[in-house]
């Protein structure tokens, strides 16, 4: 039985939308997503979800979901505990790993213990209270000073670049940085800066994507040049077979540690010496027009409706 006629068998719930700061960006992905389903005669039930109370709230009368949910809600295990508890199927990592992922401190934490490679960081957590605590995770001195002239300052469970600072010698400081991360959350990440290419790395179900070189307008891959078109350019990424290799098989790693499974995406910086060191995962990647996962698919001959069609059906077995 082909996966379209299996999906026509199903009730599906589309869940979008949410009350992260990725909102508007998980409006257009379930927006795409609807487009797919519709043109592939796939009957669904659309909801945009605006706050945790209706989320609870859900029906149990569907066998299967299509998580478009970017962020806070959708991406930290909140959405899919629910409809575990419903027992409702749906698309991507579980509830564990989900909260994991999102975690960038404890994702870190779970790659250093395994030898993975990733850039020096200093956790910060309870920002701006009392009994906010600074924890050095440095191959070198324990201190923040030995990050190097140049670190990045993040809000540990957030997306799309929001509240990401870069501080610089003489540009910038740490506690403007850590002020603007912690409107996110009250944990933060600082992590040493890598500098070198960008690429990304997709997966889905049981296959590692071709990863893609991102040369972002500005200094860094920040949301304006994520989703304002403004220049950056996506390149499917020049490597030899040994280091395409070595991406992939840190990217499954990466992604398969933290528990992640049927799709999802691995960031990683390359740095000048061509070594690989990984940023971040999302498991609920963007499904816009500049979105990375569909492009990296389209490399594999696979188009937008194809690789939604991929995603739920992953998801009924």
């Amino acid at each position: 039985m082909d996966p379209i006629s299996i999906l026509q068998d199903q009730k599906i719930l589309l869940l979008y939308g949410g009350w992260s700061a990725e909102r508007n960006i998980s409006i257009n992905s379930g927006a795409a997503v609807a487009g797919a389903l519709n043109r592939n005669g796939i009957s669904f039930t659309e909801y945009d979800l605006t706050s945790e109370e209706e989320a609870k709230l859900l029906s149990t009368d569907y066998d299967l979901a299509f998580i478009a949910l970017h962020g806070r809600g959708g991406e930290d295990g909140f959405i899919q505990e629910i409809l575990e508890s419903k027992n409702i199927k749906y698309t991507g990592s579980d509830t564990l790993s989900c909260k994991t992922s999102l975690n960038k401190i404890e994702s870190k934490k779970i790659w250093r213990d395994l030898l993975l490679p990733t850039p020096d960081f200093v956790e910060i957590v309870n920002v701006g209270k009392p009994e906010m605590k600074l924890t050095p995770h440095l191959s070198g001195e324990n201190d923040i000073t030995a990050l190097d002239k140049t670190y990045v300052v993040k809000p540990a469970n957030e997306g799309s670049s929001y509240g990401i600072t870069i501080v610089r010698p003489h540009i910038g400081t740490l506690e403007k940085a850590m002020l603007e991360a912690s409107k996110f959350d009250s944990s933060i990440l600082v992590e040493a800066f890598v500098e070198g290419r960008e690429l990304t790395v997709s997966i889905l179900g049981d296959d590692v994507l071709h990863p893609i070189h991102i040369k972002p307008s500005g200094d860094f891959y920040d949301f304006d040049s994520k989703y304002n078109n403004n220049g950056t350019e996506y390149i499917k990424a020049e490597l030899s077979v040994d280091k395409l290799n070595e991406i992939k098989d840190y990217a499954w790693h990466a992604f398969s540690s933290l528990g992640c499974s049927k799709w999802g995406r691995v960031d990683f910086i390359e740095d000048k010496e061509g070594n690989f060191q990984i940023i971040e995962v999302n498991t609920v990647p963007g499904l816009t027009e500049t979105s990375l996962f569909p492009k990296a698919a389209s490399y594999e001959g696979i188009d937008f409706d194809e690789l939604i069609i991929k995603v739920l059906h992953l998801s009924c077995k």
